[in-house]
């Protein structure tokens, strides 16, 4: 009788022991909670995810195998299942690692570190009570790897994902999908005809007691151009006038200064510059004033009465006979149907071509 208690004894601690005592190789891990976690969930496999039990917060696993983003491993009392990775760390207390002997730790980590959601980290925030608005903002914040096929959608129905959020997974681009294409912009060439009229204003208050013949005078465009459907030259864009005669006024103001200006440019969308001349179609026609410039505005002056020619002043101009040919993107906002509310325009006719 004495023996066979002695060899039940024996049985019982050669039983204990085995189930207590790691597979050599194997590699100890710790759950880890993080900060305001209490538990680890254990699922049965690494696809049905259904749960198996919970690990304590620090509690010492040994870890047996790997499948992408979850660790098999065998708890103390020797239950074995799957935990996600995140969950799992090298030592008491230590933020969780990828590496925990069973894989290259030089590999890198994609995405700057951040690993891509998949189908299992949906699971789990399904399992935490995650609200699915708060699932489909996190689905459409993150690099996503989902597996969308029709075996897999329908194992993530079976886990009680929402219809709400596998949409977004399958509308979700992958991560491992190659970037698009880029696209070279769609480059349109405009012809602005020759007298297109365009309205320019002052900068600032040009006064003929400190203006010289030969200085700029900056203005603006008053008013988007538009020549079929595209925005040539935008309204504020850049205009320079050139003050051309300041002659004082005779003896006792007679005969009286005068004062004037002739028209350069306007700044077109692309940044070239568009030769113009002030007043008229019949000033752009000139062929004089092709090279030496039309005659712009002029005022006379007394001695101690300056001309004074306040910002905001408005000049019409015309684009000069020659014309000129724009080429414009895309990307610089160039096609406009409608002017936007409040925002004026002058149309145009020309020439218009598109090339890729």
């Amino acid at each position: 009788m004495k023996a066979r208690i002695s060899a039940l004894v024996l049985a019982t601690i050669g039983v204990a022991l085995f189930c207590t005592t790691p597979t050599p190789g194997a590699t100890a891990g710790y759950a880890y909670c993080g900060t305001y976690g209490s538990y680890v969930l254990m699922y049965k496999s690494n696809d049905q995810f259904e749960e198996l039990g919970k690990l304590r917060c620090g509690e010492k696993v040994d870890i047996l195998n790997r499948w992408f983003d979850y660790v098999q491993v065998r708890a103390m009392d020797g239950r074995v299942g799957w935990v996600h990775y995140g969950e799992i760390s090298n030592a008491p207390g230590e933020a969780p690692t990828k590496n925990f002997g069973l894989t290259d730790p030089s590999a890198k980590a994609q995405n700057g570190g951040v690993p891509p959601l998949n189908n299992a980290s949906i699971v789990k925030m399904r399992n935490l009570h995650l609200s699915p608005d708060v699932m489909v903002a996190k689905i459409q914040s993150s690099p996503c790897d989902f597996d969308t096929t029709p075996p897999a959608l329908q194992k993530l129905k079976q886990a009680g994902v929402q219809d709400k959020v596998i949409l977004a997974m399958v509308m979700a681009p992958s991560a491992s999908a190659p970037p698009p294409a880029a696209k070279a912009p769609e480059i349109v060439e405009v012809k602005i005809p020759g007298g297109t009229p365009v309205e320019v204003e002052s900068s600032y208050v040009v006064s003929s007691d400190d203006a010289v013949e030969g200085q700029v005078v900056l203005m603006k465009v008053a008013q988007d151009v538009v020549v079929n459907g595209v925005t040539v030259i935008p309204q504020g864009a850049e205009a320079h006038g050139r003050v051309t005669t300041v002659k004082q006024p005779g003896f006792m103001g007679k005969p009286p200064g005068t004062f004037s200006w002739s028209m350069e440019y306007v700044t077109a969308v692309n940044g070239d510059h568009i030769p113009a001349n002030f007043f008229s179609k019949e000033a752009a026609a000139s062929p004089v004033s092709s090279i030496m410039g039309a005659p712009g505005p002029s005022w006379e002056f007394k001695k101690g009465k300056p001309a004074v020619v306040v910002a905001g002043t408005r000049f019409q101009t015309v684009v000069k006979n020659s014309g000129a040919v724009v080429r414009v993107t895309q990307s610089q906002g160039a096609t406009t149907a409608t002017a936007a509310p409040g925002q004026n325009t002058v149309q145009a006719t020309g020439d218009q071509t598109t090339k890729p």
